[in-house]
C-alpha cells in the first residue's frame, strides 16, 4: 500500500498543481501540457525500481481511465490547453501499459519512458521558444510542424535518457551494443518523434526503445 501511494500521490499532486497554475493563468498552452508530461513521466520512469511490472500495468490502465474521463469532462484543463488535434495523453498512458507488459528490466522501462517524457517534452519546449525561425512541416503536413532546434533538443535528451539507463543497470548491455544503443536507438526515436501524427509518437518511441533494448538483453 505504501509503495502504491509513493507511486500515485506525486502524480496526483502534479495534475492538481498544473490545474491550479492553469486557473491562475501562470502557465497556459504548451507549457501547461508539457509541465504534466515531463514531471509525471520522470516519476513514472522510476516505478519499476519499487513496483512490479504487473502493478505498473494496472496503474497504466487506471491512468487511461482517468484520462478518458478527463477528455470528455475537461477535468484537467491544462492537459488540453493546445489548439492542435492530439491524442498524446492517451498514447502516453498506453505507453505505460505496453512497456510494463513487455518489461524485462527496470532500466529498459526507464529509458523508454524518459524518451517519452524528457526528450519529447524538452523538444517541445525548446521548439516553442527557439524554433520560430527554423521550423518546418514534415511531409508538408501542418499537423507535423517541427523545428531544427526542437529536433536537436530531442536527440540530445535521448542521449541523456540512455545515460540514465546506463547508471541504472544497463552499462554492460550498452557497452556490448554501442552502435545499436548509441546510434540506432536515438536516431530512430528522433525520426519517429518527427513523423508520427496526432501524438502517436508517445506510444511509438517508447515501444521502439523497449523492443530494441529487450532484444539486446
Amino acid at each position: 500500500m505504501l509503495k502504491l501511494l509513493i507511486a500515485t500521490v506525486p502524480i496526483a499532486f502534479i495534475l492538481l498543481l498544473s490545474e491550479y497554475l492553469w486557473r491562475k493563468k501562470v502557465v497556459r498552452g504548451e507549457r501547461a501540457r508539457k509541465l504534466i508530461h515531463i514531471l509525471a513521466g520522470v516519476w513514472m520512469a522510476m516505478w519499476p525500481f519499487y513496483l512490479p511490472f504487473d502493478g505498473i500495468f494496472m496503474l497504466g490502465f487506471l491512468a487511461m481511465t482517468v484520462l478518458l474521463y478527463s477528455r470528455f469532462t475537461n477535468l484537467f484543463h491544462a492537459m488540453y490547453a493546445v489548439k492542435r488535434k492530439t491524442y498524446g495523453e492517451l498514447f502516453f498512458a498506453l505507453a505505460i501499459i505496453v512497456c510494463a507488459y513487455l518489461g524485462q528490466e527496470p532500466w529498459v522501462f526507464s529509458v523508454s519512458i524518459l524518451l517519452l517524457a524528457v526528450a519529447d517534452g524538452g523538444a517541445a519546449i525548446v521548439g516553442r521558444y527557439w524554433g520560430a525561425g527554423n521550423s518546418y512541416f514534415v511531409f508538408g503536413n501542418k499537423n507535423l510542424q517541427k523545428s531544427i532546434a526542437g529536433t536537436a533538443a530531442y536527440l540530445v535528451l535521448a542521449y541523456v535518457s540512455i545515460g540514465v539507463g546506463w547508471l541504472e543497470g544497463g552499462e554492460q548491455v550498452i557497452q556490448d551494443n554501442v552502435v545499436l544503443v548509441l546510434l540506432v536507438l536515438p536516431f530512430g526515436a528522433t525520426l519517429l518523434e518527427n513523423t508520427a501524427p496526432y501524438g502517436s509518437d508517445n506510444i511509438l518511441t517508447p515501444l521502439y526503445a523497449t523492443v530494441l533494448l529487450n532484444g539486446l538483453l
